[in-house]
């Protein structure tokens, strides 16, 4: 594809809450760390049946192409089941998404990261400063005239790393505190999308 830049892989596990605000579950994610503020609305493709593939325009920025290219097992406390998601990440020029076809998703992201080395996982201002990491976020996200909460843990770095990676997250973090209502939605932005369009 022209104008692509870098291709990278994670390993992700995403749970979606209607409305804003889970209580306990920012503070469950960031242990006391003061969480990394972003606010942007990204412009998505609106396909409710490609839940395997993204197009996103990130702002005012570059556009980012995902597929989804695995299904790693990953164990998790029964309160946050869900199948995490392997994906092949696509950083480009900015492409010609319009308002036709797409759906504007606004984002406040709080996150926090951390880099694995010499056994342990250390906080770092950000992925550069770690070969192999995670990203945890907690977002409040607006799509469709409709207010969600989103939780992700999202490992980064050496291909063959990133499931041991993502479960050492979930083995750092345990699980989350006992009054989180169970998620709505498990799964990707696609995914999420997919079951909001058809009024999931």
């Amino acid at each position: 594809m022209n104008g692509v830049i870098l291709m990278w892989r994670t390993a992700e596990l995403r749970w979606w809450w209607r409305g804003r605000e889970v209580s306990g579950l920012q503070d469950w994610l960031m242990q006391g760390a003061a969480p990394k503020r972003e606010t942007r609305t990204d412009l998505y493709l609106a396909d409710p049946n490609l839940t395997d593939i993204s197009l996103k325009r990130r702002g005012r920025e570059h556009s980012e192409v995902k597929v989804l290219v695995g299904l790693p097992d990953i164990s998790l406390p029964p309160s946050m089941a869900a199948q995490a998601e392997l994906w092949l990440k696509s950083e480009a020029a900015r492409l010609p998404l319009t308002d036709e076809g797409t759906v504007a998703v606004g984002k406040e992201r709080r996150r926090r990261i951390l880099r694995f080395a010499d056994g342990g996982w250390h906080p770092v201002d950000s992925e550069e400063e770690a070969e192999n990491g995670a990203a945890l976020e907690y977002a409040l996200v607006e799509a469709h005239g409709e207010r969600w909460t989103s939780l992700c843990l999202e490992a980064f770095g050496e291909e063959d790393r990133l499931p041991a990676l993502l479960q050492g997250v979930v083995t750092l973090l345990g699980p989350w505190p006992g009054d989180v209502p169970a998620p709505a939605i498990s799964g990707g932005y696609p995914f999420w999308l997919g079951e909001i369009a058809r009024g999931h």
